[in-house]
This record gives structure tokens, sequence and C-alpha cells, in this order.
């Protein structure tokens, strides 16, 4: 009877623990898999917002020249930036142009996972990819190549 009692209370205990491990790897796994995706394509429901941002402005001329945003999908937990120009983007990117492309970037504070995106010539803005942002935070950083020199703004983590 002793025998029959323990092999039933492993055997439950062994049931319990695989249970408990696919219950505490579920979320992150799910969430995990919009690692990369295109904000615009997906379909998460919840509320997308601007959680974080920051102004570009110009130091020679002392002009704002652009934003940029973290952005948040609390359906999806995931986070990406966005960045968004006063005006369109002019000739960049070559050796003719002499000056960069603005950029954006998405940096997840875990594990430095990041996603970036350039505006294009002739556009105004740009977002990146989404990382996970469940249980983490993320942050949003981007640049300008202005008169004064290229322009680095970062915004707080969320």
């Amino acid at each position: 009877m002793r025998t029959l009692i323990r092999r039933t209370a492993q055997t439950g205990t062994a049931l319990l623990l695989a249970a408990g491990g696919l219950v505490l790897t579920g979320g992150s796994a799910q969430a995990a898999t919009y690692d990369g995706y295109d904000p615009a394509s997906t379909s998460c429901g919840g509320t997308t917002s601007t959680v974080q941002s920051a102004s570009i402005n110009d130091p020679y001329f002392g002009t704002h020249v652009g934003t940029i945003e973290l952005r948040y999908n609390s359906g999806c937990r995931t986070a990406w930036a966005r960045i968004t120009l006063d005006g369109t983007q002019s000739n960049c990117g070559n050796a003719s142009a002499g000056h960069a492309c603005a950029q954006a970037k998405v940096v997840r504070n875990s594990d430095g996972r990041s996603y970036s995106c350039s505006v294009p010539v002739g556009g105004s803005s740009c977002y990146t990819r989404m990382v996970n942002d469940a249980g983490v935070s993320s942050y949003a950083e981007g640049f300008v190549d202005v008169a004064g020199g290229i322009k680095y703004v970062r915004t707080g983590s969320y």
C-alpha cells in the first residue's frame, strides 16, 4: 500500500511540475513572438500610445527639427521607436550628399536587442520593428545630421 501511495505522489508531483513549467513559460514565449514584427501588420488589441519622447534640436540654429518617440502597445506588450522630422529628409546617405539620413532605434534594456530604421529621402518619418517589452523596459534613440553636427537624442525607458 505504501508503495502505491508513494508512486501516486511521485507521479502527481511530476505532473504538477510539468504543468507549472508550461504555465510559467507560456506567457513570455507568446509575447516574444512579436520580436521583429512590423507594428502596422499586427492586430494585438489594447492601446497604442507614445510613452516617452524627446525633442531633436539643431544646436547651431537653436531650432526644433524633429521628435523621437517610444511607442508602446498594451495588447502585444511591445515597444518600438518612431522619428518624425519637421520637414522632409533631403538628399542623404551617399558620399556626394555629405550627411547621414536621420535614424531611429528601439533598444530593449534587458538584453540589448534592437531594431532601427532610416528616414528615406523625401520622407519625414520612419518607425522600427517591435521588441517584446513584457516585464522589461526599452528606450528609443535617434539622430539627425543638422548644421551643428550629428544630434543624438534618447528617450527615457518604459
